[in-house]
């Protein structure tokens, strides 16, 4: 009995007891540290769904406003969301827009930047540095569509300004509207104030778009043109190869330029021209591209104006508008050529002072050597491949 009462002593209470309690001071941290953890993601979970989730995008309604969806990890960029407090605020600020314009394309959204600056210019002040810079974010990802439709607007802001004509022909290049390429890159020849500073590539862009719209025998003359300003210096084995490979992919040869010319120059300038068998009175202008005439001028000569693409050109006191088109056959003297490029101006029948018909430009006198002395001018065939 002694033996039995012994054996369950070691089952008292109190021992019992302070087991239970060493466990659970055991097992107390263990329980303490699970809670903290959960507290700790359910609380980095809320802070990270409240910062991502466009629920609770502070910002919406001004990305809404302009048209862009970019996600709310771009808040965290650079300076972003000091911008877009401020424009939380003032959302024409011109200041804070621009700059984060500039961040959204540095942090790899260009599309949504590009559409950020035309809305800009949609719904507060017109920018031409913020459509500028819309136009070069939209060449960037390709969108030449949209990039046509910056330039558009930016030639619409101002028409004399030759960067923009280029930049709108060029995105008609890249979107292939040749015959519209053309149209700018002349324009922009025509407003260099001095042809002979103007590189190379400008008037080989135009060579090019002849050459794309079918006509490598006028490709030839924007190179020659170029070549008319200093011979010697320009004259590249490049150049003459693309002459030739023109020449030969249009058999130019027999009709682009033939015979030769002294004229003597007044003192109004003016020399006799006959155009399609037209006699025509026009001032020689080697500082122009084209030869140019009045819509009198065109009609009786029976040359058609193509009005779906216009040429802007400078003259005295502004800017003139001007179509396209084709002589079929000029001749100054016994020099003559055929398929000569002419600008026709629009509406206008005193465009060139009164008297005159036109202006003798250089898609018809760089088809042939010339040589400028006091009063006379000399027109000599070139020798051809």
């Amino acid at each position: 009995m002694t033996d039995s009462n012994e054996r369950f002593a070691d089952f008292r209470p109190d021992r019992n007891f302070a087991l239970h309690a060493e466990e659970r001071s055991r097992l107390l941290p263990i329980l303490v540290g699970v809670v903290v953890l959960l507290v700790a993601a359910c609380g980095y979970g809320g802070y990270y769904f409240f910062t991502n989730s466009e629920t609770f995008n502070p910002y919406k309604k001004f990305y809404d406003r302009i048209g862009i969806e970019i996600p709310r990890s771009f808040e965290r960029f650079g300076q972003a969301s000091l911008y877009l407090d401020q424009l939380k605020r003032e959302p024409c600020d011109r200041v804070a827009f621009s700059a984060l314009a500039t961040l959204m394309e540095n942090a790899g959204y260009p599309r949504e930047s590009a559409k950020g600056l035309e809305s800009y210019n949609l719904e507060c002040t017109q920018s031409d540095e913020m459509l500028e810079a819309a136009y070069l974010a939209y060449t960037r990802v390709g969108d030449h569509k949209a990039a046509l439709r910056v330039a558009d607007e930016l030639v619409r802001s101002d028409s004399g300004n030759k960067d923009y004509r280029f930049w709108r022909g060029n995105a008609y290049e890249r979107a292939r509207d040749y015959k519209a390429a053309l149209a700018d890159y002349i324009s922009t020849l025509e407003l260099f104030p001095d042809l002979s500073t103007v590189a190379s590539s400008q008037f080989y862009q135009v060579s090019l778009m002849y050459d794309k719209i079918g006509k490598p025998c006028e490709a030839i003359s924007p190179l020659e043109t170029y070549l008319s300003y200093d011979l010697k210096e320009r004259q590249t084995q490049q150049i003459a190869r693309l002459i030739s490979e023109y020449s030969r992919k249009g058999q130019c040869a027999a009709t682009y330029a033939n015979g030769s010319a002294r004229i003597i120059i007044p003192r109004s300038n003016r020399i006799d021209v006959v155009i399609n068998g037209s006699k025509a009175r026009m001032i020689l202008d080697t500082g122009a591209t084209q030869v140019s005439m009045t819509p009198e001028m065109a009609a009786r000569a029976r040359i058609t104006p193509d009005a779906s693409d216009f040429v802007e050109v400078k003259v005295v006191g502004g800017l003139m508008q001007q179509a396209t088109g084709y002589a079929q056959s000029m001749q100054v003297g016994s020099a003559t050529a055929a398929n000569v490029p002419v600008l026709i101006a629009v509406g206008s029948k005193d465009a060139f002072g009164a008297e005159t018909d036109g202006l003798l430009g250089m898609s018809f006198l760089s088809r042939f050597t010339m040589t400028l002395s006091t009063g006379l001018v000399e027109l000599q065939q070139k020798a051809r491949n």
